[in-house]
């Protein structure tokens, strides 16, 4: 008894801070508007990645807790629109934002202390649909800059 009381209050102690993330509250009020999600332990990341994936994606990944993706339904840009309120309302920061064309992206932030408790990307190239990657991660913010250095250096000599 006592062992099956210790399980079920690891599970439910696992389960509350899995879902402590501002990307699992906002996908949470979103949850209607989802047409696809799915949560990838990190630790099988390795069995999708692909060899030639660089250096800092790979430091990210090792660093990572876990990643959901999610595809919403955006008609009307109304989750995206909904997204950039629920950012300056939760901290988010914004690392980077890219338009070419149509299509777009953003990488955000959430930091807590020295640490970089979480990345949210986003991305969509058609109006109707936008996809949406949470990554909970402990990185440091001299770790997170040495990262975006690289792929800046990496860029410029291009």
């Amino acid at each position: 008894m006592k062992q099956l009381f210790t399980a079920v209050l690891l599970f439910v102690t696992v389960s509350i801070t899995a879902q402590k993330t501002a990307y699992n509250n906002f996908y949470n009020d979103h949850k209607e508007e989802s047409q696809f999600s799915m949560s990838v332990p990190v630790s099988l990341s390795n069995l999708i990645s692909d060899e030639a994936d660089s250096e800092e994606i790979e430091v990210l990944l090792k660093k990572a807790e876990h990643c959901k993706i999610t595809v919403f339904n955006n008609k009307g840009n109304a989750i995206e629109k909904s997204f950039r309120k629920f950012a300056r309302s939760n901290g988010l920061t914004t690392l980077v934002k890219v338009k070419d064309g149509k299509d777009r992206a953003a990488i955000y932030f959430k930091e807590k202390g020295d640490l970089i408790k979480e990345i949210i990307i986003k991305a969509n190239s058609d109006e109707d649909k936008l996809v949406m990657v949470g990554l909970k991660i402990r990185l440091t913010k001299d770790e997170f800059a040495e990262i975006v250095s690289n792929l800046k250096n990496k860029e410029a000599s291009r």
